[in-house]
């Protein structure tokens, strides 16, 4: 019960470690590198959208010259693609911020090039996306750092969110273009893989119309003077130093910034701001009133990314922005000069991008806007990244995650199997073992399972670690358990049997059979001849002593045969043979051990003799002892405050009668004919005569008794009572007293020891042939003698 105890609350520990670090989020990043193992093993997928990939590398690098770039090329890579590729959409994941200050930079150019793109915007501002971003390093008009605003850390106030770091006017105005966000979540994605972009951000306020106006301000600054933007009524005016009003933009609006690939899945689908329904856990988007797609959401913001494909795929498609450029003035040039042939295969090349969603991205490793993924161990371009968005929404191949409460009893649940599976003791130990090592490992299976085939992220680290924690502290604990009970039951049982038998027990891994179990046994009784006359000629301490030695060599000797040490009783020894660890043999160990016993009583009387110290009658000393098998109930007997791991039953008392009954026959071990039959199947050489089929007081039952003989007797005696004794025998058994009598008396003159006893079997019976001769014989004689005393 204290190992169960302490088992359960041992699991429970270790539950509750793993359960609070993987709430603390110390596993995200651990848990974050098993999802590249999981999209490893998964593989990547054919996509069935339709993305293309503009790069803007190191020869468009080249081409455009030094930085800051002229917008001018932006905005005719997108016209191109648009008109004369007849792209569904084109995002460019490149912020063109407000420009700054710079000695490089020719402002007129400038402002042209994003005139130019303000120009596209408003011709085809639904089908171009354009990126923004919260840096941490740009400040607003407001002055507000812009960090992305995470409203699970802050709740959602979108008044007092900033605006991100995005085109101004003359790109934007108002009402006029989209803006994509391609920030990632860094937080949950923790790893250096990002694997969460925020779904949305909402800006409500002055925000966006201050960023514009700051805009228009820095387009006029040239023309007028004293630019200042003015709060009337509900709007802000663009004013220079005479008051003349230049813009005019409503105070307060309220903005819904979406990542740069669900952007470009609204702009593909011709959708705007308002098909877009943001709800606690998933973001709905409507399509003619009704729902086209549920984008479930993280953390009631972000969404997971599904990465389909990595930026290597030999299934991706892209293209230099140089040779998209190139041709198409080669285009122009074409159409200029009137070369029909050259015209017509031009616009066949742009055809490749007719219905396309296009990406534009930065790919030169000098811009530094690379990240890993699940299939690039080395950074890539992230614009990688906006295109699988813009693939799990596009095909619906959401991402799933087991809500926190079913993660923490998924942890608690694999703990306890394999906990109980590894604390399993009975039948097929090692199968239990393997068992609850394969649980973990089928887990770990199921975890690739479920992600390759229906994209559900099971917990990995945190149950794995919980399991295996739990079965090694188990499996320390049970080993610790197990030394804790070897040494008790060596402690327990090291006074009642042999220190080989405690080793079998310990070694056999089972617990002795306490409280009270019926078992197969073969109860010994020995007591000594003649104590009580003994005692009285014999000081107390010389008699201590005297049974001290006595006592050691015969327990001595029944431990060495595998006997279990009852009781003493004064000078009696009671043992049992066959439990607490069962064995087959132990009839044959009593049998053994009773002879043993005589031979090495005989070997302390040969010693007491060669000293003075004893009296005669220690020399003369014998040991009578009684055997019987059968089953008993074996366990602790007694009370509460004080018990005793004892035997008890018919059978027991018996072999108690056995060796009270030797005596009557003059005979110093007696045994019954279940005892002797079940030794003799290891025993075949046991030297042994038949005494006589009595019924015991106290029983109604006959039993058949037998004299065993030891090393100490004259076998040729022996052998010739024996011959005669049992002829004898025979004919009293068939009431031939006669007979009987006559071959008694013959085999009384060979009797080994008669010389020690008073009396002797052959003695006995032909004593009672001679009553029965002289009274007449029982009227209903079966051979069966019922005993009168104990």
């Amino acid at each position: 019960a204290d190992t169960q105890a302490a088992t359960r609350a041992l699991v429970a520990a270790c539950v509750s470690a793993w359960v609070l670090v993987s709430e603390s989020g110390l596993l995200s990043g651990f848990e974050q590198e098993t999802m590249r193992w999981r999209y490893q093993m998964r593989g990547e997928l054919a996509s069935a959208s339709q993305v293309v990939f503009v790069d803007l590398d190191q020869a468009t690098i080249s081409m455009m010259g030094d930085r800051p770039w002229n917008r001018w090329r932006f905005g005719e890579a997108i016209h191109t693609l648009l008109e004369y590729g007849g792209a569904r959409t084109v995002g460019l994941d490149v912020i063109l911020s407000k420009f700054g200050s710079s000695a490089l930079l020719d402002v007129e150019l400038a402002r042209a090039g994003d005139a130019r793109m303000g120009e596209l915007v408003g011709d085809y501002g639904d089908r171009i996306v354009l990126a923004g971003a919260y840096t941490g390093t740009y400040s607003s008009i407001a002055d507000d750092v812009s960090e992305l605003p995470l409203i699970r850390k802050v709740g959602n106030q979108p008044d007092r969110f900033p605006f991100p770091e995005a085109p101004s006017y003359p790109i934007l105005d108002w009402g006029q273009g989209r803006i994509g966000l391609a920030n990632v979540d860094e937080e949950l994605s923790r790893g250096v893989v990002p694997y969460f972009v925020p779904a949305f951000v909402e800006v409500f306020g002055p925000q966006y119309s201050l960023h514009l106006m700051d805009g228009k301000r820095m387009a006029l600054e040239d023309k007028f003077q004293g630019l200042d933007v003015l709060a009337q009524g509900d709007s802000f005016v663009l004013a220079d130093q005479d008051g003349f009003q230049l813009y005019q933009l409503p105070q307060v609006s309220n903005q819904r910034f979406l990542s740069l690939g669900l952007e470009m899945y609204l702009s593909a689908n011709g959708l705007g701001a308002d098909s877009v329904e943001c709800r606690e856990d998933v973001l709905l988007i409507r399509k003619d009133g009704r729902i086209i797609r549920e984008v479930p959401l993280v953390e009631g913001q972000s969404m997971e990314v599904n990465w389909l494909q990595g930026w290597g795929s030999e299934l991706r498609d892209h293209y230099s922005m140089r040779e998209i450029l190139e041709k198409r003035y080669a285009l122009g040039q074409a159409i200029r000069e009137g070369d029909v042939a050259a015209t017509n295969h031009l616009k066949a090349w742009f055809k490749r991008f007719s219905g396309k969603v296009v990406f534009i991205g930065p790919v030169d490793p000098q811009l530094k806007d690379l990240a890993p993924t699940p299939f690039d161990r080395e950074p890539v371009p992230k614009v990688g990244l906006h295109a699988n968005v813009f693939r799990t929404v596009d095909e619906e191949a959401y991402v799933s995650r087991l809500a926190r409460g079913t993660q923490m009893a998924l942890i608690m649940a694999l703990a306890t199997l394999v906990a109980v599976l590894a604390l399993w003791r009975g039948r097929g130990l090692a199968v239990t073992v393997s068992i609850s090592v394969g649980v973990l490992i089928t887990y770990c299976a199921g975890v690739f399972y479920c992600f390759t085939i229906h994209a559900l992220v099971l917990p990995f680290v945190a149950p794995l670690g919980a399991g295996f924690t739990a079965f090694m502290c188990v499996t320390l604990l049970r080993l610790g358990a197990e030394e804790w009970q070897r040494r008790r039951i060596k402690s327990l049982f090291r006074a009642y049997v042999s220190p080989e038998l405690v080793n079998q027990m310990i070694d056999a891994d089972r617990d002795p059979e306490l409280g009270g179990t019926e078992a197969e046994i073969t109860a010994l009784f020995s007591d000594v001849e003649g104590f009580s006359a003994l005692s009285e000629k014999m000081p107390p301490d010389q008699l201590v002593s005297l049974m001290n030695e006595y006592l050691g060599a015969m327990t001595e000797v029944l431990h060495l045969e595998g006997g279990t040490l009852d009781k003493y009783i004064g000078d009696a020894i009671v043992t049992m043979f066959g439990m607490p660890l069962p064995v087959s043999d132990h009839a044959a160990r009593a049998c053994h051990a009773a002879l043993r016993m005589q031979e090495r009583h005989a070997q302390l009387r040969e010693r007491w003799a060669s000293s003075t110290r004893w009296p005669d009658e220690v020399v003369r000393m014998r040991t009578r002892i009684g055997l019987n098998t059968g089953p008993a109930v074996i366990g602790n007997m007694g009370s509460e405050v004080r018990f005793n791991y004892t035997m008890m039953g018919d059978n027991v008392n018996l072999a108690a009668r056995c060796e009270s009954g030797a005596k009557s026959y003059g005979v110093y071990t007696m045994v019954t004919a279940t005892t002797l039959n079940e030794a003799l199947k290891t025993l075949p050489d046991l030297f042994y005569r038949k005494l006589d089929r009595i019924v015991v007081k106290g029983r109604s039952t006959p039993v058949e008794i037998y004299e065993l003989w030891d090393q100490t007797v004259d076998h040729e005696r022996a052998a010739a009572c024996k011959l005669a004794y049992e002829q004898a025998l025979e004919m009293y058994f068939a009431g031939d007293w006669v007979a009987a009598l006559e071959r008694f008396r013959q085999a009384e003159s060979h009797e080994p020891l008669a010389a020690v006893g008073s009396t002797s079997p052959s003695a006995v019976l032909a004593g009672r042939c001679q009553q029965f001769i002289r009274d007449g014989g029982p009227s209903d004689w079966c051979g069966v003698y019922s005993m009168q005393t104990k």
